[in-house]
């Protein structure tokens, strides 16, 4: 397949083609023009250089050499009902403000690099499924011009005190636990439990230490539910704002206790520590969205804008995927 493009345009010739390192600085230069803000190097290597997954990154550029428009995302390792494939979260896609009226033909520039990114990136040799977090405004363009979509039945924002998280039935052999980092127990718990999460990233020690504690600027904490033998059947991270707690992830076997016991004991212990309110974005139709209610959670507005969508391909096998059984948190993002 050929990556590289070339759009002869009334704004002079542009060239479409994969990010390559030498690119760095210069789209790090974009991104600032783009979102009108300094970008932290560290981030940026985080995401799309240190990564253990690889980037997708699909730029457009000036004669020049100027990046002007940027459609990206990281391809993660993701279980589809105990098949392994790729599955890409749309990140950082942008466009320099001083070219957003640029077209070729009816279609601006961004949206051209966008669908050339779906022809090189997208299919059963790349990433058969494309999703992302898109903010109202981004949504309703991307449905409009490159046939978004969203996700199931949608996410649900929920957020309560931890004063007010109701006592679950508790194995006496439970305990928390507080580790520094994910171990191989990790990776265990997530073979044993994936069957109950039928379409996600892979939860294990790879993806969660890259993601939690190998980032450059954020601190977290993290929860485990250690059953008898010391081994974890759940965890929870949570990032700490003030006297706001966001639980960026959460994976827990199924059952009618294992999730609620977690919570309740970590909620426990932030309530003594003068904390607030918990915060969670979850999947509407999954079943911890079920079990958190449950326990105490209340289903707000979501505050953010933040929409969780996929790209239609449908004459595509991706298009088999059973999108509606995706499983999410904030960990699948970058927000937090």
């Amino acid at each position: 397949m050929d990556v590289e493009k070339t759009l002869e345009t009334a704004y002079g010739r542009f060239l479409l083609r994969p990010y390559r390192d030498e690119d760095e600085e210069k789209v790090i230069e974009l991104w600032e023009a783009a979102f009108k803000q300094t970008l932290n190097r560290k981030i940026w290597r985080w995401k799309f250089h240190d990564n253990p997954f690889g980037r997708q990154i699909m730029l457009c550029l000036t004669e020049s050499g100027m990046p002007i428009a940027m459609y990206a995302g990281i391809p993660y390792i993701a279980n589809w009902n105990g098949q392994q494939i790729r599955m890409t979260q749309l990140i950082d896609n942008m466009s320099h403000p001083d070219f957003r009226q640029a077209t070729n033909g009816r279609k601006g520039l961004f949206i051209q690099t966008a669908e050339f990114f779906f022809e090189v990136f997208h299919g059963i040799h790349a990433s058969e499924l494309i999703y992302g977090f898109p903010g109202q405004k981004h949504f309703r363009l991307g449905k409009i011009f490159l046939d978004y979509d969203v996700i199931g039945e949608g996410g649900i924002f929920l957020e309560t005190a931890p004063s007010q998280i109701k006592k679950q039935y508790l194995f006496t052999l439970r305990s928390i636990g507080i580790p520094a980092n994910f171990d191989e127990s990790f990776d265990t718990l997530w073979y044993e439990a994936k069957v109950n999460y039928p379409l996600s990233v892979c939860r294990d020690s790879r993806f969660l230490n890259w993601r939690f504690t190998q980032h450059p600027v954020n601190k977290y904490r993290i929860y485990t539910l250690k059953n008898w033998k010391g081994k974890p059947d759940a965890y929870l991270v949570l990032f700490m704002d003030h006297e706001m707690a966001t639980i960026v992830d959460i994976f827990a076997k199924k059952d009618l206790t294992t999730a609620g016991t977690l919570i309740y004991k970590v909620a426990r212990e932030l309530s003594k520590a003068g904390i607030e309110k918990m915060r969670i974005w979850l999947p509407k139709n999954h079943f911890l969205s079920s079990q958190l209610l449950q326990c105490g959670f209340r289903e707000f507005q979501e505050p953010l804008g933040i929409i969780p969508g996929f790209i239609h391909f449908d004459d595509s096998g991706a298009s088999k995927i059973p999108v509606e059984n995706l499983y999410y948190t904030m960990a699948d993002g970058d927000l937090f």
